[in-house]
């Protein structure tokens, strides 16, 4: 039984929707005025909606794919493909999730928290993997909006009051996500074209890959320290935000003049971290 649970929760693909929960937490906490229990029971009601609904949609997502990762020799051991978990148990498993996590914050009277849930399960389950994926290159741009709900979901599920600032962190955590995949989907550039998927990476030279991702990591920093110039984040973050930039800058150049893999993993390994990174400044001077 315990395998079993574990194979079914190794489905969900946990690498991926512990970041989604780790800035959905960020999103909630910022939201706070002051900590009770009331306040921190909130948090935890936004923290298992957002780990439910992510998890429903990488089990979706898994069984939507199934016939994409059997091709792909970086996904063909996971459970749809070697027959560990039937396509239809899989199907119902992430259905339950994403249902559950809706009903949860439907349940307490979150609404606008539960709608920004569906609009975040929809572009990711529908728009990106059924509907994009397979079709065109601007794929990651038009499903990557998902990967930023969480933020207001969490901030919704505190309070109903309009800010800026989750909307920042939102647009910034889809700014940051073509960096990631784009990266990913350069390293494995073979077994995208293999099973047909037009990533941005894998139907373009390497020049034009390094241009794309090089600049999406630039605009990321820009996106970065905007919060400055709207006063919701004081110049001492913008200093700390531009000195982390500065390797991932430099390998952004690097990579542009010297396109290929041992360049694009550097900007890969100091990108991924960033966004994290960049959340926990916001979070520290947001109650400094």
């Amino acid at each position: 039984m315990t395998s079993r649970a574990g194979l079914y929760f190794s489905y969900t693909k946990p690498k991926v929707w512990s970041l989604l929960v780790f800035v959905g937490a960020i999103g909630a906490v910022i939201a706070v005025p002051y900590f009770t229990i009331y306040y921190s029971l909130l948090i935890l009601l936004a923290v298992v909606s957002i780990m439910l609904g992510s998890m429903g949609a990488e089990a979706t997502t898994n069984y939507i794919d199934k016939d994409i990762d059997a091709v792909m020799s970086r996904t063909m051991k996971r459970p749809l493909v070697t027959g560990k978990i039937k396509p239809r148990n899989g199907l119902i498993f992430g259905l339950v999730l994403m249902s559950a996590s809706i009903a949860l914050l439907l349940i307490f009277g979150k609404v606008y928290a539960a709608l920004f849930m569906v609009l975040g399960l929809f572009d990711n389950v529908f728009v990106y993997s059924y509907l994009t994926k397979r079709r065109t290159p601007w794929n990651i741009i038009l499903g990557g909006f998902s990967g930023g709900f969480p933020v207001v979901i969490g901030w919704y599920t505190i309070t109903d009051k309009f800010s800026i600032l989750p909307w920042f962190l939102f647009l910034l955590v889809v700014v940051w996500i073509p960096i990631h995949v784009w990266s990913l989907a350069y390293r494995y550039r073979d077994d995208y074209n293999k099973a047909h998927v037009p990533m941005m990476t894998s139907i373009h030279n390497d020049r034009i890959s390094a241009i794309c991702i090089s600049s999406a990591a630039i605009i990321l920093f820009a996106f970065s320290i905007i919060p400055v110039f709207f006063k919701v984040m004081p110049y001492t973050y913008m200093i700390l935000a531009s000195a982390i930039a500065i390797p991932m800058i430099f390998y952004s150049i690097v990579f542009v003049r010297h396109p290929d893999r041992k360049n694009s993993l550097k900007l890969f390994i100091y990108s991924s971290p960033y966004l994290a990174i960049i959340f926990v400044l916001v979070l520290i001077f947001r109650f400094l």
